[in-house]
């Protein structure tokens, strides 16, 4: 009998499950447990800073894989430049559709609501520089970072020693870039008691709430494939190449 149902290691980090099966993904959400940028945690680790329990975490990841609906793909069978492209269409274009409109209602309720609750004006500014950051790092990633996975994949002949290095600095960056990301949406928890509307909240109120939910959602997912499947695989390209020989050794993408 297999006592092990995640068929990983014996002891499997958050970021393994999460990019084995989204739907374990959805589960580390629903328990408050990091799975992006706290995502090398071992479910034991992460269940201790959750304050839940392991048993019951557990239990919720098995059921997900026997019940749970898998409609967005298995992203770790994604060949390396694919999935870089994905993540650019998919997510990146999501923030920049997104962002103007966070921008605007974040203003908005926070002038009109500031007064009565003054946590909204902080809100306001979080979600603004958090957003300009965003920007900033998602034009890093296609313009400098992506590239360089794609001419890594396609053309490994010409990769140089100081060319895999700065691919290895390039990603440490992004990854602690992500780690800052991954504040904000705490932060924009904590202002909005978890995106919860009080009472007196009008549409613009609602809707700026709604949006921040599901933004949140999208940027967790973008975070975990960068983190835990996108760059962990750049990485064991760049692991594949005997630099010091002179030629490209490169293990499968």
């Amino acid at each position: 009998m297999d006592t092990n149902p995640t068929n990983l290691n014996p002891d499997p980090t958050v970021g393994e499950l999460a990019g084995q099966d989204y739907r374990k993904a959805d589960v580390f959400r629903k328990f408050g447990i990091d799975f992006c940028c706290g995502g090398r945690q071992t479910l034991q680790e992460a269940c201790r800073i959750a304050h839940v329990s392991e048993g019951e975490l557990r239990s919720a990841l098995d059921l997900a894989e026997v019940h749970g609906q898998n409609d967005r793909g298995d992203f770790k069978q994604w060949p390396t430049d694919q999935l870089a492209d994905y993540i650019v269409r998919r997510h990146h274009g999501y923030i920049r559709e997104t962002a103007p409109i966070l921008i605007e209602y974040a203003r908005k309720v926070a002038a009109h609501h500031g007064p009565a609750h003054p946590e909204l004006v902080d809100l306001e500014l979080r979600v603004r520089q958090s957003l300009l950051d965003l920007l900033g790092h998602m034009d890093r990633e296609e313009k400098v970072l992506f590239p360089a996975v794609h001419r890594l994949v396609e053309t490994p002949a010409h990769a140089s020693a100081d060319n895999l290095q700065f691919i290895r600095h390039a990603i440490l960056q992004m990854e602690n870039e992500h780690g800052i990301s991954s504040e904000d949406l705490e932060g924009f928890r904590d202002l909005s008691h978890d995106y919860t509307v009080p009472p007196d909240a009008c549409n613009s109120y609602r809707f700026l709430y709604e949006k921040l939910r599901e933004f949140d959602a999208d940027l967790q997912q973008h975070i975990h494939l960068e983190n835990n499947i996108l760059f962990p695989r750049a990485i064991s390209l760049l692991d594949g190449f005997d630099a010091d020989a002179g030629h490209a050794f490169l293990r499968p993408a």
